[in-house]
């Protein structure tokens, strides 16, 4: 367990539950190839009304969700100096394989080490964005079998929903940008957030 989040367990002492959402983004192809990123940002369900308020409240005219990558600088850092006044912890999962590995795979393996770190940290809830119902299934099917493997206890239960739908789903999404862009040379987002975000950088050879 990262000594950040284990941390953050602490001063939670007390609730009944934590809970995470969870969203994916790869890095910039030409300057951090092969790189996949999983994010999740968790809290107590008490707070999350008031959170998702306050995603929403981020939104421009005609916007369906916040998105990093459809959004200016300038907006980028209003969305980040939200973020790091929000009562979340977040978590991001990086690997870097090149070119060598398909998608599917750096995704899974970044997926396997999100689910361990919010299994250990006594995560009950885990929503990821949809993509879909096939790639939804596949998730499930992934988690059933770290569970049976042992890798997983059963307290952790994995629901999709589409993005748009719900406004916690777009924090992780910033989290990935914020170390995305970080990791090509512009850390002033995740600066903003680096007391709030813990990144995990996981071995391409696994």
């Amino acid at each position: 367990m990262s000594e950040k989040l284990e941390m953050a367990i602490e001063r939670k002492e007390g609730a009944q539950m934590y809970m995470a959402w969870g969203d994916e983004s790869g890095s910039s192809e030409r300057l951090d190839p092969g790189t996949y990123m999983m994010a999740a940002a968790m809290g107590e369900p008490d707070a999350v009304t008031h959170l998702r308020d306050a995603m929403r409240s981020l939104l421009l005219k005609g916007q369906r969700k916040v998105h990093w990558h459809d959004e200016s600088s300038d907006r980028r850092l209003k969305v980040v100096d939200a973020i790091a006044d929000m009562p979340i912890e977040g978590f991001v999962v990086v690997r870097s394989s090149g070119e060598v590995d398909r998608i599917e795979r750096r995704r899974r393996k970044c997926l396997e080490a999100l689910f361990r770190e919010l299994d250990s940290l006594g995560c009950t809830h885990v929503m990821l964005e949809s993509r879909g119902p096939a790639d939804d299934k596949r998730d499930r099917q992934m988690m059933q079998h770290m569970r049976k493997s042992k890798e997983l206890a059963s307290g952790l239960h994995l629901s999709h929903e589409p993005g748009p739908k719900d406004p916690m789903l777009w924090i992780p999404d910033v989290l990935c940008g914020a170390v995305g862009q970080a990791r090509v040379g512009e850390s002033k987002y995740l600066d903003r957030i680096s007391s709030r975000v813990t990144v995990r950088v996981i071995d391409s050879e696994t």
